[in-house]
């Protein structure tokens, strides 16, 4: 009889095992069906939330919503009213991107930027504002900064002892087709 019982124990053996694998599939089924996502789980399954908004709607955006606002002191395309046009001079052929033109917070000095386009190569326009800048009485402040323009040259002036420093940055990017010209800085109001 010692045979029946052997084979009774490894018939056992299986049972054991497909229990315990159907106890784990049972377990691991139940603790999944707990991780469902819920209708308003943000992070749940794609599906429906609602009635959709049209693509008109959406481009539309809330009606409430103010548009931006340009500063009054800023100009695109065009030099805005009161910008030295007389020292900060846009060269022949360039397109005006943009400018600004405000008085710093003591009055003494105005903010001024200007962006520009130009088919002029880069030593050409460093060479015009050199030229321009310098017949006012600006110098060439030696700067040691590194850039990411392709020309950066800084000019100062003090007109008189008792005056405000004036500065000009003027920067050239070099895009390989056309060249972006940055003037900014601060000049004597008036």
């Amino acid at each position: 009889m010692p045979p029946r019982t052997r084979a009774r124990a490894r018939r056992a053996a299986p049972s054991v095992h497909a229990a315990a694998v159907v106890l784990a599939v049972a377990l691991l089924g139940t603790a999944l069906a707990g991780c469902q996502a819920g209708p308003d789980d943000v992070q749940g399954a794609a599906g429906p939330r609602g009635t959709p908004a049209s693509p008109a709607e959406e481009a539309a955006g809330d009606a409430g919503t103010p548009l931006p606002r340009y500063d009054a002191d800023s100009a695109v395309g065009d030099l805005v009213e009161g910008f030295p046009a007389e020292l900060v001079t846009v060269p022949a052929g360039a397109q005006v991107l943009a400018s600004s033109a405000r008085p710093s917070e003591d009055g003494t000095l105005v903010d001024v930027t200007l962006n520009l386009r130009s088919d002029e190569p880069v030593d050409v326009l460093t060479a015009y504002y050199t030229e321009a800048l310098g017949a006012a009485g600006f110098a060439v402040s030696p700067s040691s900064v590194p850039s990411a323009l392709t020309s950066l040259t800084t000019f100062v002036r003090t007109p008189a002892p008792e005056s405000p420093t004036e500065s000009l940055a003027v920067g050239v990017f070099d895009d390989e087709t056309e060249r972006l010209v940055t003037i900014s800085g601060q000049v004597a109001a008036g």
